[in-house]
């Protein structure tokens, strides 16, 4: 298919396809946990860096990604009382509100 990439493009997929080590976004997507958690060897980890460098959809993914695993390991690094504790009462109270509304309930409180 004719599908145009602009300039940019061209000059990654020129980089994915020409430069030695150069790497896809599968692969790219394949390494991230391994880079994250500093199990790839340095030839390995360059790759990933190049990659990140000449790919902003893998740049934001990567931070989207590395953001989520931090909140999750927040999360269970907290207990659950702890982490109830932490949410907003009004939060709470629109939540159980828009229970009610959906399952028919009389309000209560809120």
């Amino acid at each position: 298919m004719g599908r145009r990439r602009g300039l940019w493009g061209d000059i990654r997929h020129w980089m994915q396809r020409s430069l030695h080590g150069g790497m896809t976004c599968e692969e790219f997507e394949a390494a991230l946990v391994d880079y994250l958690d500093g199990g790839l060897g340095a030839l390995a980890r360059r790759q990933v860096d190049l990659h990140t460098l000449t790919c902003p959809n893998c740049r934001r993914y990567l931070r989207a990604y590395d953001r989520a695993r931090k909140l999750a390991g927040d999360a269970l690094r907290h207990s659950e009382e702890q982490a109830l504790r932490a949410v907003p009462e009004d939060l709470v109270q629109a939540i159980l509100a828009a229970r009610r509304v959906q399952t028919g309930t009389p309000g209560g409180p809120g």
